[in-house]
Order: C-alpha cells, then structure tokens, then sequence
C-alpha cells in the first residue's frame, strides 16, 4: 500500500485531516518534518531519506490517546510503521505523558533522553517520570551535546541537553549584552536539543530549553551558526532574542496550542528575526493580536477548529538546497530555497 493510501484510511478513520492526498505525494528520498498537534504540548516527528523515524515528545497523558492517534497518522502519512528513536526533551507532562501510549501503538527501537528527571519527587514531575519510565524501562541512551544518532542520509547532532551547551562558535554575537535572565534548574531548562542537516539545510528544535539556556547558546558567541529552519522554543512562550536574532532562520514554526504558547511579547520578537521569509503555526494563539499570530493560510488549528488535529510540514530536497513547509488543514504550501 503506497504511503498517501496509507495517510487517507488514517485520516478517515481518525476524522483529523482535511485533504491529506493533496500534500503526502513526495518523493522517498527526502527529509519530512511533522509538527504534530497535541495542543500545547509538543511531538515533532521527523523521517529521513533512508525511512528512518525520529519521534521527540508524545503529547499529554489522556484517556482516549487522541496524541497517539495523532502522531500515527503523521507516521502513516510519511509511510512509516515504527520509531527508530524516541526523544524526549524533558519530563513534563505535556512531552512525554503521552509515551506508554504510542509505545504500545508502534515498535520503538532506543529511548533517548538528557539523564533522570530532576523534579520526580514533585507532585508535577512524578506522573511524567513515571510514564516515561514504563515505556522505555532498560532501553535508555543518556545523551550530552556533540553526540549524534547514526541516520541516513541526514546529520543529527544534539546541541544542547540537562543545562549544557554544544561547544563552538567564532566571532561575537551582536545582539548579546542586554541582561542575561536568571538560572532555571528545573527540567524545562535541561531540555535536549538537537541540529539535523541535509547538505547546506539545517534545522533546529530545542524542545523548551529556557531563556538563560538560550542565552548560554547565544552569548557572547553563537554556537549554532545561521539556520533555515527554526521551532521556536518552548511553544513560542519564552524565546530569547540574543538566540533567534543570531540564529536569522528563514522560517520559524511554532508548536503551540490555541492557550498554551504563542505568547504576543515572544512573537513580537520572532517577527523581528533579521531575514525572516515565512511564520507558520500549529494553532493560532488566543493571547496574541491577529497580527502577531501567522496568517490563516499558514496555521494549522484555527481558534474554532482547536480540535482537528492538522500538522504542518516540511519536506526538504535530497541535496539540501530548497524545502516546501505545507499546511495540513488546507494544502497551503510555500517553498524556500536553502541560504
């Protein structure tokens, strides 16, 4: 059965995409990138040229196992049947709540994450703790920045992970020198990130490392270089000038829900990225002015349609050298030439 056959008898059966036929058609050699909706939470799911699956972060914990759904009817679409690795980015409820459940849905082969939660014995970090640890049990793999999961056809690297950042960078960033926010110790900010590259693209998805994290990547040397491809951090809610600026993606795609995220003082910084040619978002943010939210065409969820599950896409060429993001919900796409 082809991969777009595939995609349609989820999407029926699931009721949560409009038209997946009109955008599930591309070629098998290239990189695609899901931003899955769990309203709020986060699943990013990527599958390289060689039918690789990288999932980070499996939404929340709930009953009818909707994010579960929904992510296997982004691997359905991508033409993918298991996760080669799960990520998780941190232990909060609204990332990885919702493991046991696509765990027992889909073969994974490696957990991946940034070592032991360090709020477990809170009345917060417990149950996510918990949740993660009953599906990945023995199977965990500790990861610091520099390491590197063997793919093919992409470069995957881990930029940053439980408060360190990935060493490098040459000259001095000139957007640093304002006030460095104060430490966060807790999980946000030991966040695991990481950098895939296709030729001259790259990509870059910092799960929600917190403002000082940031800042640590960005001051007084970038140590990420310029990118194309940019999710916010933390659902659009709390991003850190001195790295976006530095960063100037051509495209920024933020994984929020309609309440949780998408905040308008951290927008009005996304909209002031030097070079910035497209915002797409997974949900139009109820507590930002229409004009600080991304157009109609390029948002996923609507305000009145905060339930149906729509992603948004990226495929990038074989070489590298261009991307088309695509908007689940209506078939909208653009496309960019890599920088």
């Amino acid at each position: 059965m082809k991969a777009y056959d595939i995609a349609a008898r989820f999407a029926v059966a699931l009721g949560i995409v409009s038209a997946p036929v009109l955008f599930a058609q591309d070629a098998d050699d290239a990189l695609q990138i899901y931003w899955v909706d769990v309203e709020g939470g986060s699943a990013t799911l990527l599958v390289t040229p060689g039918g690789e699956a990288v999932l980070m972060d499996a939404g929340w914990n709930r009953e009818d196992e909707r994010d579960a759904g929904r992510i296997e009817a982004a691997m359905a679409d991508a033409g993918v049947a298991e996760i080669d690795y799960f990520i998780a980015s941190h232990f909060h409820g609204d990332h990885v709540g919702g493991t046991p459940a696509i765990a027992q849905r889909v073969p994974i082969g490696q957990f991946v994450d940034h070592g032991d939660s360090v709020e477990a014995e809170t009345e917060r970090g417990r149950p996510a703790w918990e949740a993660y640890l009953s599906a990945a049990q023995d199977n965990r793999r500790t990861v610091r920045p520099g390491d590197t999961l063997n793919l093919t056809g992409v470069e995957f690297t881990f930029v940053v992970a439980n408060r360190e950042v990935i060493e490098g960078g040459t000259g001095t960033n000139p957007h640093c020198g304002g006030p460095m926010a104060p430490e966060d110790l807790g999980e946000n900010s030991r966040s695991v990130g990481y950098r895939v590259a296709v030729g001259e693209f790259e990509f870059i998805d910092l799960g929600d490392v917190t403002v000082d994290i940031q800042q640590s990547v960005a001051c007084p040397v970038n140590r990420l270089g310029v990118v194309d491809l940019l999710q916010l951090p933390h659902h659009g809610q709390g991003v850190a000038a001195e790295l976006l600026w530095a960063l100037e993606p051509a495209v920024a795609v933020s994984n929020n829900g309609a309440t949780k995220g998408g905040r308008a003082d951290d927008l009005a910084i996304v909209h002031d990225i030097p070079g910035l040619e497209g915002f797409w978002q997974v949900h139009h943010a109820t507590a930002a002015s229409a004009d600080l939210n991304a157009s109609a065409q390029m948002t996923a969820n609507l305000t009145e349609d905060n339930d149906q599950g729509h992603w948004i896409k990226a495929t990038v060429d074989a070489d590298g050298a261009g991307y088309r993001i695509t908007n689940g919900r209506n078939g909208y796409s653009q496309t960019y030439a890599t920088r």
